[in-house]
């Protein structure tokens, strides 16, 4: 293969990592960098595609761990939204919090939300509780 097919081969992957962002487009864009710079020195085509499936194979096996793991670290873990984001937060009682039975309000990032506690201890308006658990549509929440 030309080493120009090779670096379009590249690109298309990188386009596809930058929109996924998943660590396996990377490796296989390298891979085909790899088979670029081979074929640019004149190797064979079956020494082109050695070099591209073991930079690309080898990457996603050995390094795409690391490399994930570096970066979720770094940021914080695993990014949580919507209402999974609120469990472990902190919020205020609104109206009244008892039993499962019974839901309370609760108000949490800006919004009031139904809620439950967890241990069946009621919590009073104005006091601040903590987000345990989601239950359906409900905050699981105890006094904090």
């Amino acid at each position: 293969m030309s080493a120009w097919l090779w670096l379009l081969l590249a690109v298309v992957f990188v386009i596809i990592e930058i929109t996924n962002l998943a660590f396996f487009a990377f490796f296989v864009a390298l891979g085909a960098a790899a088979a670029a710079l081979v074929a640019a020195a004149g190797g064979s085509a079956a020494t082109q595609v050695l070099v591209f499936a073991v930079v690309a194979v080898g990457g996603v096996l050995v390094l795409r761990r690391l490399l994930v793991s570096a970066l979720g670290h770094r940021r914080g873990g695993v990014l949580r939204s919507g209402v999974a984001g609120l469990v472990g937060e902190q919020a205020t009682v609104v109206k009244r919090v008892e039993a499962a039975d019974r839901a309370g309000c609760v108000h949490a990032r800006g919004e009031d939300w139904p809620a439950i506690t967890y241990d069946d201890q009621p919590c009073e308006p104005g006091q601040v509780v903590e987000v345990i658990d989601i239950e359906k549509t409900k905050l699981v929440v105890t006094a904090s």
